[in-house]
């Protein structure tokens, strides 16, 4: 698993969540065709941020990362 996905699931995850039974389910539902990236439906506050934070596009920009990063923290 290369280290920014590593990362992001880290970030993802709750102290409580496991990493294991996480990845079962993600194996799961992909396996059974329920892919939740086919619409932001599907997605929660947390993760549409998370994907903002490690985009290219942010990267660019410190600032707009930092605002993301504090959106994140007020949810």
């Amino acid at each position: 698993m290369p280290a920014s996905m590593h990362t992001r699931l880290n970030n993802h995850l709750s102290f409580e969540s496991s990493r294991s039974a996480w990845i079962t389910a993600a194996i799961k539902a992909k396996l059974d065709g329920e892919s939740s990236n086919n619409s932001l439906d599907a997605w929660t506050n947390d993760e549409i941020l998370q994907e903002l934070l490690y985009s290219e596009r942010l990267a660019k920009s410190p600032a707009a990362k930092e605002m993301v990063r504090t959106i994140r923290l007020l949810l």
